[in-house]
């Protein structure tokens, strides 16, 4: 396949082509009707020149004097140019033949051109039509056909020449109206492609088919803009779509605190990350106590109420390092990151405690003391995992439970279970 071609160059080469064309048939046109004219008059000068001679030349045929005939043939030769001349009696033989020598290559191209143009020779009689001496057949050395010839060729190189010039400076102006806004339109295009910049427009042109084709590309390129623009922000309807799914299915819909799925996620990287730092990270395990009686008592809308108002105390009670979650129906847990051994379980518990003095009024206006036990755990003293950590602040839940007690509870390690 071949490489493609510039406009420019096509154009430039259609111009030179059809003008040169049209110059070369207009050219050939004059030429061939200008030798057909220069044929006719050569027929008719050498006609005169024969009728001359005959004239002049019949007193030395008469007399047979070939002398005097060659001598007024040679005086005659340059001044009517003759190539040759033949003579013939009354009886039809050749009295006299006089050929003109030919000194140079041009001579010699002239008289085959005369020959070409100009096949049959110039005839006329020696005397009246009742006394005929002869016949007189003269042809011209073509040096008039030639230089017709050479003029005409001239002409035509010099209009060559000046198409030359005028199909440049027009090919030029052809390109700026023409190829200019072709090549912009493609080069905007390029850039578009490259960058996603869809809000670029095209130029107008003073060409009315590339103006509408520039102005069906904007139109195009709108669309494209505003199907973008359709597409971003469907996308960023879909990623809060998303993140709104995800704080769903990570958050309690009823206390809006973190739910079991958010708590194994965040514990399972704390515990990676103490793994890695030899660090220690806290569990605590809150249930509340006899909060069943409340939802038997005052109904379930009531006891929604209670467990709302406890996550935010709950909330309230701890440090902004710490994670909270709702695990269960009155279950909470607490991650304490970083601990600091027993003290941070004990401040917790101390500041429930704290935030659950004050009772809570219920929706009919009485107020009701909600109590909770809690059991605390610590990676790695009581656990190596995330599921064993939590068995183990619920174990010590259970225990601090059965005490019927607020209380903080710790695993027995294994030196004491053995006393």
């Amino acid at each position: 396949m071949r490489a493609p071609t510039h406009v420019a160059n096509l154009v430039r080469r259609g111009q030179w082509r059809i003008a040169t064309f049209t110059i070369a048939c207009v050219g050939l046109l004059l030429a061939t009707a200008g030798l057909y004219a220069s044929r006719a008059y050569e027929d008719r000068a050498m006609m005169l020149v024969a009728q001359s001679l005959a004239v002049a030349g019949e007193p030395a045929l008469r007399f047979d004097d070939r002398t005097a005939m060659r001598a007024l043939l040679e005086q005659m030769a340059d001044r009517a140019q003759l190539a040759e001349v033949t003579i013939t009696d009354r009886r039809g033989r050749q009295w006299m033949h006089f050929e003109r020598p030919v000194r140079s290559v041009g001579g010699q191209v002239a008289r085959q051109v005369a020959r070409w143009l100009v096949p049959a020779a110039a005839t006329t009689a020696f005397g009246d039509g009742e006394d005929t001496l002869g016949i007189l057949a003269v042809r011209s050395n073509g040096r008039t056909l030639l230089q017709y010839a050479g003029w005409s060729l001239m002409s035509l190189v010099a209009c060559l020449a000046v198409l030359a010039v005028v199909v440049r400076r027009y090919s030029r102006s052809v390109s700026r109206a023409l190829v200019q806004p072709i090549d912009a339109l493609a080069t905007l295009t390029r850039e578009i492609r490259e960058n996603r910049a869809f809000d670029r427009r095209a130029s107008g042109s003073s060409l009315r088919e590339i103006n509408a084709l520039a102005e069906d590309f904007n139109a195009f390129l709108a669309e494209l803009q505003a199907h973008q623009e359709m597409i971003r922000l469907s996308h960023a309807g879909l990623e809060r779509a998303n993140e709104s799914l995800r704080a769903a299915s990570l958050h309690d819909p009823l206390t809006r605190l973190p739910n079991r799925a958010y708590l194994f996620e965040h514990l399972a990287n704390v515990v990676a990350e103490c793994a890695l730092t030899k660090r220690r990270a806290g569990l605590a395990f809150i249930d509340t106590d006899r909060f069943k009686e409340i939802n038997d008592t005052y109904g379930h809308a009531t006891g929604d109420r209670v467990l709302i108002e406890l996550a935010e105390r709950l909330r309230g009670s701890i440090r902004q390092s710490d994670f909270i979650a709702r695990v269960g129906g009155d279950e909470f847990v607490v991650v304490l990151n970083p601990p600091d051994a027993d003290v941070d379980a004990a401040h917790l518990t101390d500041r429930i405690n704290r935030a659950l003095e004050i009772p809570i009024r219920l929706p009919n206006g009485d107020l009701h003391l909600i109590g909770v036990s809690i059991g605390v755990a610590v990676y790695p003293d009581h656990a190596d995992s995330v599921m064993t950590l939590i068995q183990a602040a619920d174990d010590a839940m259970y225990r601090a439970k059965n005490a019927a007690r607020v209380a903080r509870s710790l695993p027995r390690s294994p030196e004491s279970a053995g006393h």
